[in-house]
Order: structure tokens, then C-alpha cells, then sequence
């Protein structure tokens, strides 16, 4: 398994920030010990992540899994290969259909389904508001 590792750095070495992410949630109608299943997907603009994760775990409940990404554009891509230019950075989980090819991704599996008996605690203050899938 990879090695995490957390180590300090200038934050003066980035030169641009996103202040509206869009995300995108899959909830994955799996079985109870599988991650793979019919999948509903959704985009999220103006929230943070922590409120992502909560309407992603809202909706998911005990039945379903969930993963969560962060939705990034690639210009120079676009314009390399038109029609791929987008691509996802998985933030919680990964794509449940997804066959785990090494330890890493058989853990995020695993932590993804552990999540409907132990679903990410939040405060209040950092709870999606209620919107309707839609809406």
C-alpha cells in the first residue's frame, strides 16, 4: 500500500486557485459487499466539499456507496483531443465499477463501503442545505 506521507511546503508555489469547484457525486446501487452497480451521477456547484460529502452520504444512506470528485478542465487537453479535455480527481472513493488493480484502490473500496455503517461525521454548520437532485 502506498505509503501516506504529509510533508511541509511554501504555499507561495501555486499560481492560480478555483474558487468554484464543480464536483461530481456517483452514487453506485451496489451490493452489500460490492462497490459495483447501476450508477446515478450528479454535478455540484456552489458548495464546498464537506457539504458534498454530506448530501453524497445523505443520498446514498445504508444501501447505496458514494465517491466524490473534483471536475477539472484541461484546456491544452481540449485542444489536443477534442471532446476529452475533462477528467475527475477522486477525492472520496473512486468509480465503483472500477476492478481494484493494487491495495490502494482495494481500500478505498472497502472504506467506500464501510461508510454506510460509518458515515463521515459532520457539524451542522458544514451540512448541505436541502436541495433536490435537480434543483
Amino acid at each position: 500500500m502506498t505509503e501516506i506521507r504529509i510533508e511541509p511546503v511554501d504555499e507561495r508555489d501555486s499560481s492560480w486557485e478555483d474558487g468554484r469547484p464543480r464536483f461530481r457525486v456517483y452514487l453506485f446501487h451496489s451490493g452489500e459487499s460490492s462497490t459495483h452497480g447501476s450508477t446515478s451521477t450528479y454535478d455540484v456547484t456552489g458548495a464546498d466539499v464537506l457539504q458534498v460529502v454530506d448530501w453524497a452520504q445523505r443520498q446514498a444512506g445504508d444501501e447505496r456507496t458514494y465517491a466524490v470528485a473534483l471536475v477539472r478542465d484541461d484546456r491544452d487537453e481540449e485542444r489536443r483531443n477534442p471532446g476529452h479535455g475533462r477528467g475527475l480527481v477522486w477525492l472520496v472513493g473512486m468509480d465503483g465499477n472500477d476492478t481494484p488493480w493494487d491495495p490502494d484502490e482495494e481500500d478505498r473500496q472497502r472504506r467506500m463501503l464501510s461508510r454506510r455503517r460509518e458515515p463521515v461525521r459532520l457539524p451542522p454548520s458544514d451540512r448541505m442545505p436541502t436541495v433536490p437532485p435537480g434543483g
